[in-house]
């Protein structure tokens, strides 16, 4: 008889697996962000989600040849979350209310996968 449970080490690429993904569609989310969700005048805001967005994408890519690096995937992750705010510049025209509650929930996903990767790393 066969058994229909995965082993540990499948389990533990599975959920690395999920969280890259993840970590993937949120990086692509942010470089897409200043187009899709309105940042009107948020030039800085927009080059940060374009710059974290591109890092966040290749650290998924090689996440698991670059563990080491895990830690940075949470800070990015809070940084997308917290930028509109810490960016705020009094000349520039406002981001929407999408683009501020999208970098949120972006941010808050990369944090969320981060930690699952560094708690379920080696």
């Amino acid at each position: 008889m066969t058994s229909h449970s995965t082993p540990a080490g499948g389990q533990r690429t599975a959920v690395l697996g999920a969280a890259a993904g993840l970590v993937l569609l949120a990086g692509l989310y942010l470089v897409l962000a200043p187009w899709v969700t309105g940042f009107g005048g948020a030039g800085v805001l927009a080059f940060s989600n374009t710059a974290v967005g591109v890092v966040l994408i290749a650290l998924a890519i090689a996440m698991r040849r670059l563990r080491f690096l895990g830690w940075v995937v949470p800070v990015l992750g809070a940084w997308a979350a917290l930028s509109p705010w810490l960016l705020r510049h009094a000349a520039e025209t406002q981001p929407s209310t999408a683009a501020l509650v999208g970098n949120v929930v972006a941010g808050a996903v990369v944090v969320v996968a981060g930690v699952v990767v560094l708690a379920r790393g080696d």
